[in-house]
């Protein structure tokens, strides 16, 4: 088997197609610890360092995805409000026309229900009153 020669820039190959290094590289130095590092066996009383990040509520002119929505919301309702949206001007005429007459008729089915309404809560002369459909349910786990 032909022997491979080096790798890449991290140096002299082992035989084996990886590269090796120094044992010096691969055993961590171990040492003392820092002073300011704590050593695990004592709390710290160092208080960590403050952080930049601060709460929506104590940053002024925060962002808020919320009211960006809402805004951004009445704008294109305002732009297609007064856009003509490059149609031509009878399509307006007929399309406010026609958003009148399907109110007029919401309107009618209004009246209607509210007519329905009002009778049944009237009774006729001689007729009593319908029991109510409402009552108790028995189910048999039997």
């Amino acid at each position: 088997m032909a022997q491979r020669g080096p790798i890449g820039v991290d140096g002299p190959s082992n035989g084996n197609g990886h590269a090796y290094t120094s044992p010096q590289e691969k055993v961590p130095q171990s040492g003392p610890l820092p002073a300011d590092r704590p050593t695990g066996d004592a709390p710290s009383t160092e208080t960590p360092p403050e952080s930049p990040r601060r709460a929506h509520s104590q940053r002024e002119n925060a962002f808020d995805v919320g009211s960006w929505l809402l805004q951004g919301l009445v704008g294109l309702s305002e732009e297609l409000r007064h856009s003509d949206l490059g149609l031509p001007e009878d399509f307006w005429v007929h399309a406010y026309a026609a958003r009148k007459e399907a109110l007029l008729a919401a309107r009618a089915l209004v009246d209607a229900a509210l007519e329905n309404c009002a009778e049944e809560k009237t009774p006729q002369s001689g007729e009593k009153k319908k029991p109510s459909q409402r009552g108790q349910v028995s189910i048999d786990f039997g």
